[in-house]
């Protein structure tokens, strides 16, 4: 499985099946690796926009955390921003 950083897209090869620990960060752009926005469980809009039930609230979805039921991303992230750009031009083609 491959690990990418939520921040800036990186592959994290050195990650390769292998845990992403608690103080991990991304050498590229020194983002928090061990964080909600680098989980799979990461869904906005669920109780504590995480898909696993009864976690601890975490109130900085960006910084390393302890959660242990934290599991990385395996594909790039899809920035936001990125998406509304191609959807809106999508409409002109």
């Amino acid at each position: 499985m491959s690990s990418h950083c939520w921040n800036c897209g990186v592959l994290l090869s050195e990650f390769d099946s292998k845990k992403i620990f608690f103080r991990a960060t991304c050498d590229h752009c020194e983002a928090d690796l061990h964080c909600c926005q680098n989980c799979k469980y990461y869904k906005i809009g669920l109780p504590n926009d995480c898909a696993v039930p009864n976690t601890e609230r975490v109130s900085d979805r960006t910084r390393s955390n302890f959660c242990e039921e934290f599991s990385p991303l395996n594909h790039a992230p899809v920035k936001k921003q990125e998406t509304a750009k191609k959807k809106f031009e999508d409409l002109f083609k």
